[in-house]
């Protein structure tokens, strides 16, 4: 055992530490389980001379096998809660991710393998992506499931998202507007998009499946569909979100870090050539 006064080895490197003693105590359980069938087959068969080998083969594996477990449960289990709370377990994420080739952005809080946004969950001891608690935080192993998160197919349907938005849209706009009609055609005023989020999302329900932190990130994929319309032909046109502060604005981190903000949004009835003030900031 390591002396008290050491510092607690890292998560990585506690977790890295107990599969080697368990993947020895899984090999010398495998041996103990073959010369535990070898005596098996003598008894059965009646072969009396490799009995007592095969009885004194067993006795060693199981000896060497509980010490091995000894040394296992003698191993610290890593201390997930002090790491989330020190942030060393986002460093060592963070470390992983980057040795993996995968890009890991920490601000504010929040930590985003986009398309993913990742929350510690102290208590449960797990981590969040979107809408699952993940039990299993080795950060390597995390790294795994984020890295495969980001070469699955983007199944996102910007005209679903749109008409989403729209429905959302049409009463805020006229209470921002009142003398604007959806019907009559003309370009609507701006609405926030916080405010929309809260509208699609005013059932407790309905918020914890859809957080703010997925909007921002589908935000984004509409914005790399630059032409997308709703289903009967309506344009986007989000509006910058510089100089902008507090709750209203959006920011979400793309693959590369790059920062995206987000203020708010307008519809239109065919092509728009405000389009060029579009809220997006990129951040090195």
């Amino acid at each position: 055992m390591s002396d008290a006064s050491e510092s607690p080895p890292g998560i990585e490197a506690g977790f890295a530490a107990l599969e080697q003693r368990l993947a020895e105590a899984d090999r010398r359980a495998a041996g103990l389980h073959a010369a535990i069938r070898k005596g098996l087959r003598a008894a059965r068969e009646g072969a009396a001379a490799a009995l007592p080998d095969a009885l004194a083969q067993s006795r060693r594996q199981l000896g060497d096998l509980a010490a091995t477990l000894e040394e296992a449960t003698a191993l610290p289990v890593p201390d997930l809660a002090a790491a989330f709370r020190d942030g060393s377990f986002a460093t060592e994420l963070k470390a992983q991710a980057e040795a993996a080739g995968v890009r890991v952005v920490e601000r504010d809080g929040r930590i985003t393998a986009f398309p993913l946004i990742v929350r510690l969950e102290p208590r449960a001891q797990a981590v969040r992506f979107g809408r699952k608690l993940e039990r299993r935080v080795r950060p390597s192993f995390l790294t795994g499931l984020l890295r495969a998160a980001q070469l699955r197919p983007d199944r996102f349907q910007a005209r679903g998202f749109l008409d989403r938005l729209f429905a959302a849209y049409r009463p805020l706009a006229a209470a921002i507007e009142p003398g604007w009609r959806a019907e009559a055609g003309a370009p609507g005023p701006l609405v926030p998009l916080l405010d929309l989020h809260d509208l699609l999302t005013l059932l407790p329900a309905a918020a914890s499946d859809y957080p703010v932190e997925e909007f921002a990130a589908d935000l984004l994929r509409l914005d790399r569909a630059p032409d997308a319309t709703t289903g009967d032909g309506r344009r986007f046109a989000y509006a910058a979100a510089t100089g902008t502060k507090g709750r209203k604005r959006l920011t979400v981190f793309d693959e590369q870090g790059g920062q995206h903000e987000y203020f708010a949004i307008r519809f239109t009835s065919g092509p728009d050539d405000g389009r060029s003030d579009r809220g997006r900031t990129a951040a090195g």
